[in-house]
């Protein structure tokens, strides 16, 4: 299985860190997918200030897994609004990704933020088709006014209900008719800015003005699962990966949390122990480190703590079922 990283940090980071890994270049705002990897073009399109959309039309050679990482904490907070076209031919791989109350199963419409985690998985030789709008917190209370109590649920229910969480949803017809006229627009080289904008516009108004659904379902609160405090453990381990990971005693000393509960609700909210979590996150940065930042795998292995470059070897073959060199 092919598995590429994708970074959020701004609008631009996110073609340009597929670019590297193809890798292939951007012309034109388009990557063109080289032909060992499959057929297809990803197309970045700026409108304004604050709003950014990315068009995709793929078809993989092989089973193709997409990750994209957690921005940096200094990083400004970008939602992203995507719409699969395809139905089935984008899967979310759990337990990292997962939607929230209230939401529908099966969605062909997530929606979420560069904070978190995202994956998705692409099968061989299906075509997939997405429409992704990006979009900052400013620009859109800017533009949708009105609509700030929506759009503050919306965030909340990104942030501080779970933070591992996306909200889902369907198309409906409405979606589905102004989706047909933008699509043909971003498949031209050069489109319309002002037409694009105005139905981007419309797609986000309908989407938001339909979250939350009254389900008559309360979502956890912040106390219940200790939220709050999980996402600051949860930055303590990604700020220690350079380093060795804190002992849950001392994590549970420093958050003011019994072991027991630490444990318990760090999984119950990331899905998985704080050590598997801070191995997938530190062998994450690694494989970024080598095909981005081009560093050497011994530079790489002493860079995240590892006193012996077999020992870091080791772990990123056992993690990624490949040797860290064939990466350079």
């Amino acid at each position: 299985m092919y598995s590429f990283i994708l970074r959020d940090d701004s609008f631009d980071s996110g073609l340009s860190s597929l670019s590297k890994q193809f890798p292939a270049p951007v012309a034109g705002d388009v990557l063109q997918l080289p032909m060992h990897r499959g057929t297809g073009y990803i197309r970045g399109l700026h409108l304004e200030e604050g709003l950014y959309v990315r068009y995709s039309q793929v078809c993989y050679k092989e089973d193709t897994e997409i990750v994209r990482l957690a921005g940096q904490p200094e990083s400004d907070r970008i939602f992203s609004l995507c719409y699969q076209l395809t139905p089935g031919s984008l899967k979310l791989v759990k337990p990292h990704t997962h939607s929230v109350l209230p939401c529908l199963n099966n969605g062909n419409i997530f929606l979420t933020s560069n904070q978190r985690r995202f994956s998705v998985q692409i099968p061989e030789g299906i075509q997939s088709r997405t429409i992704e709008v990006l979009f900052t917190r400013g620009w859109l209370a800017q533009h949708l006014t009105g609509m700030e109590e929506k759009i503050r649920v919306m965030e909340d229910s990104l942030t501080a209900v779970d933070p591992s969480s996306i909200l889902m949803e369907r198309t409906l017809s409405t979606d589905e008719a102004l989706l047909a006229e933008l699509e043909p627009e971003l498949r031209q080289p050069r489109s319309n800015p002002l037409t694009t904008r105005a139905r981007v516009l419309l797609l986000l108004s309908n989407i938001i003005g339909r979250w939350p659904r009254h389900t008559g379902q309360k979502f956890p609160t912040r106390k219940t699962w200790h939220v709050q405090t999980i996402q600051q453990v949860e930055q303590r381990l990604v700020e220690s990966l350079e380093d060795m990971l804190p002992s849950q005693k001392q994590l549970a000393r420093e958050f003011a949390l019994s072991e027991s509960t630490l444990k318990r609700h760090f999984k119950a909210v990331y899905g998985k122990t704080m050590y598997d979590y801070y191995l997938e996150k530190k062998m994450e940065l690694a494989k970024w480190l080598l095909q981005e930042r081009k560093t050497s795998v011994s530079e790489t292995a002493y860079k995240l703590g590892y006193e012996k470059v077999s020992a870091f070897i080791s772990m990123f073959k056992k993690y990624h079922h490949i040797l860290p060199g064939s990466l350079k």
